[in-house]
């Protein structure tokens, strides 16, 4: 095999190769939505590309100073295996407030992220 050959199938592999990497779940939605002004939430509901795990995703809000605020514990919503729904422990003042969110997909990729969204009375 000459070295031109050789070169371009090494380049070849490594293009096809790199779309396995966007096999990875993605978040799709959020509630609230990321930038939202919304009311005080109940509970925060993140959808992703993907079936996830919820004993190994969940989600951490803290607001503008980081103090964090308590969530209680995430599941998927039984009517779509792709949602994680974490409840909200407490009231939530106005303010901004930051979420970070991890999550690990059916085929045990592993994601993270965060968005903000504020809360108004």
């Amino acid at each position: 095999m000459s070295k031109t050959s050789t070169i371009v199938l090494a380049l070849t592999a490594a293009i096809l190769s790199g779309g396995a990497a966007l096999a990875h779940p993605q978040l799709q939605t959020s509630e609230p939505a990321a930038g939202a002004a919304t009311a005080p939430p109940k509970e925060i509901r993140i959808t992703f590309s993907e079936g996830i795990i919820p004993q190994f995703s969940g989600i951490e809000i803290k607001d503008k100073a980081g103090r964090k605020i308590a969530t209680g514990k995430s599941t998927v919503d039984p009517a779509d295996k792709k949602r994680l729904v974490v409840p909200v422990k407490e009231d939530m003042a106005p303010g901004d407030y930051k979420v970070e969110w991890h999550a690990v997909s059916d085929d045990t990729h592993r994601i993270k992220g965060t968005y903000s969204f504020s809360v108004t009375r």
